[in-house]
């Protein structure tokens, strides 16, 4: 019987680049790929989708409005979206993404489970570098198999992607077969065992109130790369894409709030910082 569910969205592009300075430009490819997974018994799940639910209806009399990060960041896409068609003025909707944010940050059970691939780093490190989703979906999993307690079981759902990698398979394709493999044999990254894992699907986001809030988190680790990925493994301090600090300390800690590792994974990794989120009070990481 599923005790779990791991809601997936990703963010940046999946393939590498052909020269480093293709990722320094910001055009084109990008320099990280990210997959940030929510995860949440299947009855906070319910709940969690029940109280996004009303607050849609309560700010704009439909549920199915679909919250994308790209839609409220890019001002055509926010006034397209949602002030036009609801008479909404920037301010109401500001309050609502408040809202959404109090709803999933400060009122729900979810833990959130990211990794990074920094592909210019996979490409000094490896002479033939691993696919960057591959690389990312063992990571989340295997931070996912040590949360959970024994007899546990999740449920995999990922945004629905489309598109071939250059060798012509399908995206959810590879993703299909990986999550068979890791369940049969195990990681390919490391010695590790799945027992855990039970079903993937791949789901619409727009029909997801979670794939939603997985977006919204997937973006704002892949901004907290984009703006401060070399402090990530530089002893200092951490400075934050305010965003991603506002749900940092949703993110899997050990039990003295170190989050490198445990629910921010980077790969390669070359230089270990054990960085933790304090408390919610002060919202910003230290070493």
């Amino acid at each position: 019987m599923l005790t779990h569910a791991l809601y997936i969205d990703d963010s940046g592009t999946k393939e590498y680049a052909a020269t480093p300075d293709e990722y320094e430009r910001h055009r084109g490819k990008s320099r990280y790929f990210v997959f940030c997974g929510a995860l949440m018994t299947i009855a906070e799940a319910g709940r969690l989708s029940n109280k996004l639910i009303a607050l849609k209806l309560n700010r704009f009399g439909d549920e199915t409005v679909e919250i994308k990060s790209n839609w409220l960041r890019i001002p055509q896409e926010r006034r397209q979206r949602y002030l036009d068609p609801f008479g909404l003025t920037d301010n109401e909707l500001n309050q609502f993404i408040n809202d959404y944010h109090n709803i999933f940050v400060d009122e729900s059970e979810l833990k959130f489970i990211a990794a990074i691939v920094d592909k210019l780093h996979m490409q000094e490190d490896y002479g033939n570098p691993w696919y960057a989703p591959a690389v990312a979906y063992e990571l989340v999993l295997q931070r996912v198999q040590q949360e959970l307690s024994s007899g546990d079981t999740v449920a995999v759902i990922i945004d629905d992607m489309s598109g071939a990698t250059p060798k012509g398979n399908q995206y959810k394709a590879n993703l299909k077969a990986q999550h068979e493999r890791l369940k049969r044999f195990g990681g390919r990254l490391r010695n590790f065992d799945f027992p855990c894992l039970a079903t993937q699907k791949f789901a619409n986001s727009a029909a997801s109130q979670i794939l939603q809030v997985s977006d919204l988190a997937a973006y704002n680790v892949y901004r907290q790369f984009i703006d401060h990925g070399d402090e990530w493994e530089t002893h200092g301090n951490l400075r934050m894409y305010p965003p991603f600090g506002r749900i940092a300390r949703k993110f899997r800690t050990d039990d003295q709030g170190r989050v490198q590792g445990f629910g921010i994974a980077k790969f390669p990794l070359r230089n270990r910082v054990l960085w933790t989120i304090q408390p919610p009070e002060s919202r910003r990481a230290a070493p």
